[in-house]
């Protein structure tokens, strides 16, 4: 059961940058230090997150999964197209073996706007590593992994749309582990649209891969998810939402602290409610 259980794996980001602010007059200087210390505060963000998830079996039901999730994430961004990011997080679960585990953690570097096209479109690169600190990536001795990334995002009829393909490399200690061949590569492709009415926001996103082992074999079958989701900004920091996915499994792999995709499992939906403080 120990796959189920890393199914639900919230995932976010840390940006840091240094800003320089030079001052023409003698008398200027404390207005100047003052917006300095502003402009550097606004370039760091984060959040912070709790969750309950459940496929909404029965609690006697061997079947049924229920998680209480938490995650967190700082940002940092240098200029206006780089940001760095740092996400991690950890779950109670409920169910089954019960108990507390970490994820994977994550660190990386977006640029944004690499290109632009039309009136909306913008095109970026985002890589990032991973930190093995979740109990599966520890088990299957994954020393670290590398996802590269081209986020592709436009806009059109009041609609955010976006489309992601995706590499992930992963350096294992061996091959194998428990007598199961180790996945080296997945490539998939995230895509996702959404609409924002004041402070609402519905949206659906979709995750498709395929994954290839050290010996070269690959799946006979692209693994795919998929959510649908609203969230409300309730106040400046605090957004509320819910989503409905079709693996346990998805949220963690879009974010990436896990990013396995053959654990996906369209017999387990997902159904998460979330608050997020955002500072």
């Amino acid at each position: 059961m120990q796959y189920t259980q890393q199914w639900k794996k919230s995932a976010l980001a840390l940006l840091l940058t240094p800003l320089l602010i030079t001052s023409a007059f003698a008398d200027e200087n404390k207005g100047e230090e003052v917006q300095e210390k502003e402009q550097v505060e606004s370039k760091l963000s984060g959040s912070v997150s709790l969750a309950y998830d459940t496929n909404i079996y029965n609690k006697d039901d061997y079947r049924a999964v229920r998680n209480i999730s938490w995650g967190g994430s700082l940002s940092y961004r240098f200029n206006q197209d780089y940001r760095a990011y740092l996400s991690s997080g950890g779950y109670r679960a409920l169910e089954n073996e019960t108990g507390t585990f970490a994820n994977d953690t994550v660190i990386g570097l977006s640029r944004s706007g690499l290109f632009t096209f039309g009136e909306t479109g913008s095109i970026g690169m985002s890589g990032q590593f991973t930190i093995p600190t979740s109990e599966t990536s520890k088990n299957d001795e994954l020393n670290t992994a590398f996802r590269l990334a081209i986020p592709v995002s436009f806009k059109a009829l009041g609609i955010d749309f976006s489309i992601a393909p995706r590499l992930r490399k992963n350096f294992h200690e061996y091959k194998t582990a428990g007598g199961k061949s180790l996945t080296e590569w997945t490539y998939s492709l995230s895509t996702g649209a959404s609409y924002k009415f004041e402070k609402l926001v519905i949206g659906i996103s979709a995750l498709g891969g395929n994954s290839q082992s050290y010996q070269g074999t690959r799946r006979d079958s692209f693994n795919y998810g998929g959510s649908i989701y609203g969230s409300y900004q309730a106040t400046d920091s605090i957004g509320i939402s819910l989503t409905g996915a079709t693996s346990g499994f998805y949220a963690d792999a879009e974010q990436g602290t896990l990013g396995n995709i053959d654990l996906f499992d369209a017999d387990r939906a997902s159904y998460i409610a979330e608050i997020t403080y955002s500072f």
